[in-house]
């Protein structure tokens, strides 16, 4: 579960850390500033007088989930996206991907989706930097790995 699917809450993204509101309430109110690398409760600023329109058991709820969020470590707290990236389709209609051997410099093709290899969005960026005149081909090949 995450906060925004909380009746009363909701949760906003900012580049160093996240504020959570009452859905109530303005933009400028929330009652929760939380550091993407917070550890503790302790690291968080709370404003309590923003809290007026928040279910008690929400609001629990809430709490324990920033509780787990927190005790996650921190460099697994965003994982970076992973992507195949499709180069086209073979003559036969399956479609074709690159795939990593070892290295990101020796790449080879491959149509057996139980052996690909994703490319994180770090990995994307450096094939883009070896071969920037590919870079918009890189881009339109990129295919989200799903969550099985």
């Amino acid at each position: 579960m995450k906060i925004d699917e909380l009746k009363s809450l909701r949760a906003e993204k900012k580049s160093d850390g996240m504020l959570i509101y009452s859905k109530q309430s303005a933009d400028y109110d929330f009652f929760l500033s939380l550091a993407y690398k917070s550890k503790s409760f302790s690291d968080t600023c709370f404003d309590w007088d923003c809290l007026n329109d928040i279910n008690p058991a929400e609001l629990y709820e809430a709490l324990n989930l920033i509780e787990c969020f927190l005790h996650t470590p921190i460099e697994e707290r965003f994982p970076e996206k992973e992507w195949y990236l499709c180069i086209g389709v073979n003559s036969k209609g399956h479609k074709v991907y690159l795939v990593r051997d070892y290295d990101a410099r020796e790449i080879v093709t491959n149509i057996n989706k139980d052996c690909m290899s994703p490319f994180t969005d770090r990995q994307v960026e450096e094939l883009k930097k070896e071969f920037p005149k590919l870079a918009p081909a890189i881009d339109a090949m990129k295919e989200p790995v799903e969550d099985e």
